[in-house]
């Protein structure tokens, strides 16, 4: 890893507050030197989420400022339940939720125009996700995003209108389940699911 980029890091806080991180990065990152999600990494620019320490458990809330998530940055984070994305994010680097057996539910935004190789990587606890676009993103064949995911059991939320669509593309048409649903964005920070299913 090259840190050029990381003079003057700044790490991000359950609290909410930036504060400057002085750590000396060295080009392979210990994560086992850090704790909990006090001190997961961003690159300075804030736009950059770089790392999170293996050590982490519960929900966790990516800054709005990240744009995106860096290679492994929660790979082995076997603690980790559930995350929510910002509207801001973008892009989703390979390895990045490796072996996060615990995460159990993601939801995608509209924004996101790019995952790499094996991002969900053996997320073997995934039940459902949500994806908020109705123009499937479109995932190289080879990338095998979700490898190791039980597309039998694992519940693919679309929006409305849009399920022959996943239907018809790679990767995604490997779900057994997908279900079109009628989502309502009141905040970036709120997600309201309704199946229009049940409506009829």
């Amino acid at each position: 890893m090259n840190t050029d980029n990381l003079t003057g890091i700044k790490r991000y806080s359950d609290q909410n507050k930036i504060s400057p991180d002085n750590t000396k990065l060295t080009p392979k990152i210990d994560k086992y030197l850090f704790t909990g999600f006090e001190t997961v990494l961003l690159n300075k620019q804030l736009s950059g989420l770089i790392h999170c320490p293996i050590t982490a458990n519960g929900n966790y809330k990516v800054p709005e400022s990240v744009t995106s998530i860096g290679i492994e940055a929660f790979s082995q984070c076997k603690g980790l339940t559930s995350i929510l994305f910002p509207t801001s994010l973008k892009s989703i680097a390979c390895l990045a939720f490796e072996n996060c057996i615990r995460l159990t539910s993601i939801t995608l935004p509209c924004s996101i125009v790019e995952m790499g190789y094996r991002v969900f990587l053996n997320c073997t606890g995934l039940k459902s996700i949500n994806v908020q676009s109705k123009d499937p993103l479109k995932l190289r064949i080879d990338s095998e995003v979700f490898y190791n995911v039980d597309k039998n059991c694992c519940i693919l939320n679309v929006p409305f209108g849009s399920k022959k669509n996943y239907q018809q593309s790679d990767q995604w048409k490997e779900f057994k389940n997908i279900v079109e649903n009628e989502i309502f964005l009141p905040s970036s920070t709120k997600i309201e699911i309704r199946n229009s299913n049940l409506e009829n």
